[in-house]
């Protein structure tokens, strides 16, 4: 609740290597607001786990008011966290957040701050998202909760953001509850914005990043290979899922996204092995499989094929 003033209070926890993207969106939605208003209707505040500053992954410095205290005083928490979502301090991080939600303050996440959230027990009940280059680890290690590829969820007192500009838009949605939608509108094109999306919309994630644009019978295929990744389709299957030819299906490939289907196929479940062997301590064996390959070692010269290295590298130079 706004304080005596009528100032709602922001409060972002910073973790290393967090994204300065996802915290400037946010905070920049913050401060439209207050400029367009003509008044101050949102104070953003900066936190670390010790109050010392904390880098981003641009490698730029970010200093900070105070550290996560019990006394901290605010109306949303935000975890803001990237590559690092598992620090060494995560015992006394996961204590704090847990007090902070039996005192009512309302508790999100930018980008991978969710899995923080996750790991500390506050996603339990509410539906959530995150960064879809994380998303498979974040299954592999909570099978249980709801999550689901939406740029952002409000759901049951929880505040999730994908990545990027989609924290501006998570902002974007609390301003509309609490002063309407005209002046989330009008932040919105102070930023070039041409519209918000809602919550409903689903991240693009790496191959399938411009599939709106495809014929519908080749987004329905896409959408059937990601849908079976661990028991690859035949090209005859997916042709008669979508009640085409095995010839016109790979004329449409090859037309649309200058490959045969067999081979972005491929392509789509490397990738997935490539985020399960970066975010996951998931066998290589038990990756292949679960990406559709019968070895280890078919699997491997598929890998080093596509990305010229091998599986075992990308584990040795993860984040």
């Amino acid at each position: 609740m706004p304080d005596a003033a009528g100032v709602t209070h922001m409060t972002f926890l910073l973790v290393d290597d967090f994204s300065a993207m996802c915290l400037m969106s946010a905070v920049e939605g913050l401060r439209s607001a207050n400029y367009l208003l003509g008044r101050t209707v949102y104070r953003w505040h900066l936190v670390s786990h010790d109050g010392g500053p904390v880098r981003a992954s641009n490698g730029i410095s970010m200093e900070v008011e105070a550290d996560i205290g019990e006394d901290l005083k605010t109306d949303f928490l935000f975890v803001v966290s990237s590559l690092q979502n598992d620090p060494p301090y995560r015992s006394k991080l996961h204590s704090r957040l847990r007090h902070f939600d039996r005192k009512g303050i309302k508790i999100g996440a930018l980008s991978c701050g969710t899995i923080i959230l996750a790991r500390a027990g506050l996603m339990d009940r509410a539906k959530c998202t995150l960064h879809w280059e994380f998303q498979p680890a974040f299954k592999e290690e909570f099978p249980e909760i709801d999550m689901v590829t939406d740029l952002y969820v409000i759901d049951k007192g929880r505040y999730t953001s994908s990545g990027g500009i989609s924290g501006m838009e998570l902002i974007l949605q609390i301003v509309t509850e609490m002063h309407g939608e005209g002046l989330a509108q009008r932040i919105a094109n102070n930023f070039q914005l041409d519209r918000i999306r809602n919550s409903g919309v689903s991240q693009r994630a790496g191959a399938v990043a411009r599939m709106d644009t495809m014929p519908g019978a080749v987004q329905e295929s896409v959408r059937l290979m990601l849908a079976n990744i661990e028991l690859p389709l035949s090209n005859a299957e997916i042709a008669r899922a979508i009640n085409t030819s095995v010839r016109n299906l790979e004329r449409m490939f090859k037309r649309h996204l200058k490959a045969s289907p067999a081979k972005y196929y491929l392509s789509l479940r490397l990738e997935k092995a490539r985020e399960l062997l970066i975010h996951t301590n998931v066998s290589t064996l038990e990756i292949a499989l679960q990406c559709g390959f019968s070895s280890s070692s078919y699997f491997a010269r598929c890998y080093q094929r596509e990305f010229g290295r091998r599986p075992s590298d990308a584990r040795r130079n993860r984040p």
